[in-house]
């Protein structure tokens, strides 16, 4: 299934009223109660941040705020996303690109925020190998994405009987790597491309982007005990 540059901004040009409507309505305001205490955490003392995938720039934003005096880059595939981010936000630089051919310096940033960006590309490598050209030595990236254990295609809630009222979490086909297009409203489909996790730990170690720590986080309404979201911290060491 094609994901071309060309055909990923048609996409995600379509998608931007449904996302900003997100925004709007405080759709993610869970997801950013996460976020906000990782980025006050870890990028406070960057000077050159990359919010890869920013849409309409709220992490970004977010970024700015706990840092001095750091330059804040939002970078997108969507010109409809970035000119909306450039309304409802301030002191952030917006360029729109794709993330396998990004138009930045070599080691330009010591931080880069890949945030529910890797499940939606085509090629992983490309995108992870960019991401590590960009990134300076010791520089920091930090990967948010759809845990892909639990959020693989077919898991969700199941009940063991029609009359069981306790509900569990089933898991759908882990180990078959897909890449199908996602159904999010009656008109609007997008790319989701299931990874298995040592395919996401390789393509990292790969590109010498050792990983420090991992995080699995549920959000606050969702099923307890099961993680929502996966995080990783890694730091470029070659």
């Amino acid at each position: 299934m094609s994901n071309s540059p060309q055909n990923a901004k048609n996409t995600w040009d379509m998608l931007s009223e449904w996302w900003i409507k997100g925004i709007e309505d405080n759709e993610l305001s869970e997801y950013i109660e996460i976020i906000v205490p990782l980025i006050e955490g870890i990028f406070f003392q960057k000077k050159t941040i990359l919010d890869i995938g920013t849409g309409t720039g709220l992490v970004a934003q977010e970024a700015r705020r706990v840092t001095e005096h750091a330059t804040i880059v939002g970078g997108d595939i969507s010109i409809r996303q970035l000119r909306y981010a450039k309304e409802v936000t301030s002191g952030i630089q917006f360029v729109q690109h794709s993330i396998d051919q990004m138009p930045f310096k070599g080691e330009q940033f010591d931080a880069v925020i890949c945030s529910m960006v890797l499940e939606h590309v085509e090629s992983l490598l490309k995108a992870v190998s960019e991401i590590a050209r960009i990134l300076e030595k010791g520089g920091t990236l930090l990967i948010i994405m759809n845990h892909p254990v639990f959020q693989s295609p077919g898991s969700g809630p199941v009940t063991l009987e029609s009359h069981d009222p306790d509900v569990i979490w089933g898991i759908g086909d882990y180990l078959t790597e897909t890449s199908e297009l996602e159904k999010i409203s009656p008109d609007l489909d997008v790319l989701y491309a299931h990874r298995t996790l040592s395919t996401y730990f390789n393509a990292l170690s790969r590109e010498n982007l050792m990983i420090q720590n991992v995080i699995e986080k549920p959000l606050p309404s969702s099923l307890s005990g099961i993680p929502e979201l996966l995080i990783v911290l890694c730091r470029k060491v070659k």
